[in-house]
């Protein structure tokens, strides 16, 4: 099998996001809006509240754990890709509390942004979408190399 073609950058937007929002849902209303199906996300600034995780490979779900207080988001970074159609963030995070200590984990709806600047790159491509993965419980990208 001949390796796919390799991904292009195309529109590159540099966002902020309004204050209140949920960063998870934000970022996929505007990739719908744009017409983002595939995009490489980073993203800073600081939340009121956010909702990270972990993913337990053996039981095969995410522990979530919410912090209702201010937090910076040190780094975010992830990727939007086409699940049943639409686009799906998928986003990790680091973030630093008020003693300066550092959670981090997948990121989840219901995270509220307090200030935060976003860099969303389109790319260009084959389309990515995500399937459920028997081996790991996940919906992970379908690809010709998988």
């Amino acid at each position: 099998m001949s390796p796919e073609p390799p991904h292009s950058a195309g529109r590159h937007f540099l966002l902020r996001l309004p204050k209140g929002a949920d960063v998870w849902e934000w970022l996929a209303d505007f990739c719908a809006r744009e017409s983002v199906k595939t995009a490489a996300v980073q993203i800073i600034g600081a939340t009121e509240e956010v909702t990270i995780g972990y993913y337990d490979q053996v039981r095969r779900d995410y522990h979530k754990r919410t912090f209702r207080q201010e937090m910076e988001i040190l780094s975010c970074a992830g990727n939007v890709s086409l699940k049943d159609g639409k686009p799906f963030p998928h986003l990790h995070a680091c973030m630093g509390d008020v003693e300066l200590k550092v959670w981090g984990g997948h990121l989840f709806a219901g995270s509220k942004v307090f200030a935060a600047e976003a860099h969303v790159v389109e790319l260009l491509g084959p389309e990515r979408e995500r399937l459920p993965d028997a081996a790991t419980g996940l919906t992970l990208w379908r690809c010709p190399e998988a």
